[in-house]
């Protein structure tokens, strides 16, 4: 199976309450206007990461891709999580 995340995107509009922050540092080079200061993570538009630029299951990119959260560069395409947060966008595991 092959996973195209730049087609994808799922994981970077799943959940408003992440990417968060994981430890000091963490998102340190991110633009002030993305970040939500208040519960340290990413600022969200809905359930879509600020950062996040394109169309869901289209085309899709990181806008701070070289500085994206830890959580961000630990998920995993193909993992368990990733094949969920697709499946919730009707794109299916592949």
């Amino acid at each position: 199976m092959s996973f195209d995340c730049r087609h994808c995107g799922a994981c970077c509009a799943y959940a408003a309450s992440w990417p968060a922050f994981i430890g000091e540092g963490d998102g340190a080079d991110i633009p002030d206007d993305l970040i939500d200061f208040e519960h340290g993570r990413m600022r969200c538009h809905a359930n879509r990461c600020a950062a996040m630029v394109g169309e869901i299951g289209v085309a899709t990119r990181c806008s701070v891709y070289a500085d994206r959260p830890l959580v961000c560069r630990e998920f995993q395409s193909g993992s368990e999580d990733c094949i969920m947060v697709r499946r919730s966008f009707d794109l299916g595991a592949a």
